[in-house]
């Protein structure tokens, strides 16, 4: 965690900020170590943390952030399925990677 963020840290040790606060769901695949100071902000700002299988296969374990508010998740599935939204995001995203 890192100035409110979850930092990525790949196999090559290259780092990403990820901004938890906008996200509804994050996936966690086999492998993945999570600090206790990611799983507060992730429950403090209302991010689920879901833990799957490979490929997201099966569900292992998932919590309830937020008092099950459907919000945050209701908008990403309604940007995620219009096009030119899902496209302003994943520009948005570029740029602020690159």
């Amino acid at each position: 965690m890192l100035d409110g963020a979850f930092v990525l840290v790949d196999a090559s040790g290259v780092r990403t900020q990820i901004p938890v606060g906008g996200l509804a769901c994050i996936m966690l695949e086999p492998g993945t170590r999570v600090s206790h100071a990611a799983v507060v902000l992730a429950a403090r700002v209302g991010c689920l943390l879901v833990w799957v299988g490979e490929a997201g296969v099966r569900l292992y374990a998932s919590g309830q952030p937020g008092g099950a508010r459907a919000d945050k998740l209701l908008y990403q599935a309604r940007v995620a399925l219009d096009e030119d939204a899902r496209l302003n995001v994943v520009r948005e995203m570029f740029r602020r990677r690159f």
